[in-house]
């Protein structure tokens, strides 16, 4: 047993990651062991959706180097190193010492992730990765895909708030063979809390704009482990002096789930409804800056899975329906505008996942059934018969569904410190009646201690959303003959993984076909937008991510952690006599950091701060006419939050946009300045 430092309280050892060395069991004979590293479970032999991050309760210490042990876990553990991708984890310590209150918020410190708000504190964002559109990012929750196929605009419209999330897992690139349809450049994993502890937790917050947020939740048992949180936000509006605020929400939730576990089998079962009403001050045009929008979703779905020494196996089920409400004029309306616009749309899916441990790695296969259905006034078919709109005086008059098949087969093999992993997805999608076969491949090295080398190549497709198939306006024309889009991507990268110090880097290159895009001529600037496939989009990209965790090292260190990000992107369309949209809108540069530090006894500090530069341009629309073109202009934002922590009680005051800064995520949409907020937590368990 090696190791070079050893715990000056008791003897405590101390070790980095496992390894196929079985004689380290017996050396580790009758000595305390800890475990000090970042694993990575899941994905690639079983749970193709699913992966986790853990930190060992024992990392304040100092790492000692032991000979390397390998278990089996659960889920076949895989070690964050080799993982041949980009991976951010957002995980509790994060999320309590963060400077933010949603989840949208959280999600601008992840490497990569482009979140454009129009509606602050959950309201609404669009989420995209690697320089792609808002409709190109898988969503999941507790590893259901959660994404809409009416528009990516509801996709984080989530039944549950950020104090119920455990961590948010940040997977980028795409592989269509592990995390299915709609993974064009990556996945978000949105995981509640497993802790099996019996807790209560109670929230309250209360700042500027009148905004409130109150939180409950309970979990108890640890056999059936279940979980009930309850929670509702508001704010009166962000732009109290304009003429036309329209900026004031609410937004509540419920969300219950049910976890049992034994050796062999586990259930899980999750349901939640969630609902929002708001001011759409110029969402989707600055011309009627009364819009008004209100949407309710409900989720639920139940898993089964069955485990021995060789086999994993079980059965998903889930369903998802959303309804949305769209007023162009909130109050008074002139006389051509004669209705809202109204979407309910429905999403049934089921997935058989198996995986099978062999003396020559790991084999798994995953069939996947996914309806996706939509009642409308404004997209879809024309119906025989209309149907009313559930609690409105309005009738459905439109609808269309489409049915999607795909099967995934995956093989992994680990030896030593060589990381081999291939598969492929095959698709069937029934609207254009055909059949595609999406594969991919990945392999990792560590070279040298604690450092891995990696390179993957991967194809993806995303679905067409009813919105680009059939929304007509004044300035839109939807296109029913749109075909999926697909990439292909190498990625090349770099991990380093110690005690102290997490890194990784990566370089890529996606070659886009078959984009879809709301595009126009250059030439015809007065003529409606449509959407088409356009011919091809290349995007380079350089990824760089890191992690000090200095209080491993130095226990009364005054700064605790200190993460780093910063990406690069670059895209090539080549079709240049077209404009367009939303695809030459993306984050040139974007760099992040966060500080986590003492200040003093038990009053800590986190510091935030982010810096983008957005490529593209808008027209600038001021008193009441669009005027000149303007390139998006750099917005440099620094979050603040102090707490001061007691046994069961917390305080906190926090600030966003510190320096009250005037930008834009999407154009002519204002963003608010600063925002103060304080509140108190409430937690006990095991009671």
């Amino acid at each position: 047993m090696k190791h070079n430092r050893k715990s000056n309280s008791q003897n405590i050892y101390y070790f980095r990651k496992w390894s196929r060395k079985g004689f380290g069991v017996f050396r580790s004979q009758g000595k305390q062991i800890a475990i000090s590293t970042m694993i990575m479970a899941g994905s690639l032999t079983f749970e193709s959706k699913t992966i986790f991050a853990q930190t060992d309760s024992a990392q304040q210490n100092p790492t000692i180097q032991l000979d390397e042990i390998m278990v089996n876990g659960d889920e076949e553990p895989i070690l964050f190193s080799k993982i041949a991708r980009i991976v951010t984890v957002l995980n509790q310590n994060d999320i309590a010492a963060a400077p933010v209150s949603n989840i949208n918020e959280l999600l601008e410190y992840a490497i990569g992730v482009d979140i454009r708000q129009r509606g602050q504190k959950g309201v609404q964002a669009d989420i995209a990765l690697r320089g792609g559109t808002f409709d190109q990012t898988l969503v999941l929750l507790n590893g259901i895909n959660i994404t809409d196929p009416q528009t990516g605009h509801h996709n984080l419209n989530l039944p549950v708030s950020l104090n119920s999330i455990s961590r948010i897992e940040v997977l980028s690139g795409p592989s269509a063979r592990i995390f299915g349809v709609n993974a064009y450049n990556g996945a978000i994993n949105i995981i509640t809390t497993s802790d099996t502890k019996s807790e209560i937790k109670i929230l309250a917050e209360a700042g500027q704009f009148g905004y409130l947020n109150q939180h409950a939740s309970i979990r108890t048992g640890e056999k059936w482990n279940n979980l009930l949180s309850i929670d509702h936000q508001q704010s009166d509006g962000y732009l109290p002096n304009s003429k036309l605020n329209n900026t004031d929400f609410t937004n509540s939730s419920i969300f219950y789930q049910l976890r049992r576990k034994s050796s062999a089998n586990s259930i899980d079962i999750q349901t939640g409804y969630n609902s929002k009403a708001f001011g759409a001050n110029s969402f989707y045009t600055p011309a009627y800056p009364e819009q008004f929008e209100a949407t309710k979703t409900f989720f639920s779905s139940a898993n089964y899975h069955y485990t021995n020494e060789i086999l994993k196996t079980g059965v998903k089920t889930y369903f998802r329906r959303h309804l949305d409400k769209f007023e162009l004029f909130r109050d008074t309306a002139p006389s051509w505008y004669t209705s809202h616009n109204y979407h309910l749309t429905d999403i049934a899916g089921a997935a058989i996942p198996i995986s099978v441990k062999t003396l020559f790695g790991n084999i798994s296969a995953n069939f996947d059934l996914r309806y996706e259905h939509i009642y409308s006034n404004v997209l879809g078919k024309n119906m025989a018969a209309n149907k009313k709109v559930p609690g409105q005086n309005a009738w459905f008059t439109k609808q269309d569904e489409r049915f999607h098949s795909a099967f995934q087969l995956n093989y992994s093999y680990d030896w030593e410190k060589l990381h081999i992993a291939a598969g492929l997805m095959t698709s069937h999608y029934n609207t254009l009646k055909r059949t595609r076969t999406y594969p991919g491949m990945e392999i990792s090295y560590e070279f040298i201690s604690n450092t891995t080398l990696y390179g993957s190549y991967n194809e993806a497709l995303r679905l067409p959303t009813f919105t680009d198939l059939y929304y007509n306006g004044p300035t839109n024309i939807g296109n029913p003959d749109l075909k999926p889009e697909e990439a292909q991507t190498v990625e090349g990268g770099i991990k380093y993984v110690s005690s102290i110090l997490r890194l990784q880097s990566a370089v890529y290159f996606r070659k886009g076909e078959n984009m879809i895009e709301w595009v126009k001529t250059e030439s015809s600037n007065d003529l409606p937008w449509q959407t088409e496939n356009l011919t091809e989009i290349n995007t380079m990209g350089i990824d760089f991510d890191a992690t000090f965790i200095l209080n491993n090292y130095w226990k009364d260190s005054y700064i605790k952690t200190i993460s780093i990000n910063y990406s690069w992107i670059d895209q090539q369309n080549t079709q240049n006599n077209l404009n367009t949209k939303y695809v030459g809108d993306y984050l040139k540069h974007q760099f992040a950091i966060r500080i986590t530090h003492k200040i003093y006894s038990k009053i800590r500090s986190t510091i935030g701060f982010t810096w983008q530069d957005r490529n593209g341009s808008y027209l600038e629309f001021k008193n009441n006419t669009y005027g000149i073109e303007k390139d998006y202009n750099p917005v440099t934002v620094f979050n603040w939050k102090l707490s001061w922590e007691e046994k069961y009680w917390s305080f906190f005051a926090q600030a966003s946009n510190l320096f009250d800064q005037k930008y834009f995520d999407i154009s002519n949409v204002p963003q608010p300045g600063r925002w103060v907020q304080i509140g108190v937590k409430y937690v006990i368990q095991n009671i």
